[in-house]
């Protein structure tokens, strides 16, 4: 079986929250756009921990992705944005 060489894991905070970049970083850059992170800066963030963690072709998506808002939601008793774990 042939072993692959992935880089180790890196830990990032933002805003109280913490994210886990492992051999995937899309996901992770997708999570701070979800949670009010705009894409440039998130790119920028993770690219600090990661040096060309995101390619060419993650780089056109993530320009093109347009967030849902499904980390955040209304609370009913007092009207603020509150976030969700994934």
């Amino acid at each position: 079986m042939v072993r692959m060489n992935r880089p180790a894991p890196v830990e990032v905070c933002y805003k109280n929250m913490r994210f886990l970049i492992t051999h995937n970083p899309t996901n992770a850059t997708l999570t701070l756009i979800e949670s009010g992170m705009k894409y440039e800066d998130a790119i920028q963030f993770i690219r600090q921990k990661r040096r060309g963690a995101i390619n060419s072709k993650q780089l056109t998506y993530l320009e093109k992705y347009r967030p849902k808002q499904r980390l955040r939601f209304k609370s009913p008793h007092n009207h603020k944005n509150k976030c969700c774990l994934m």
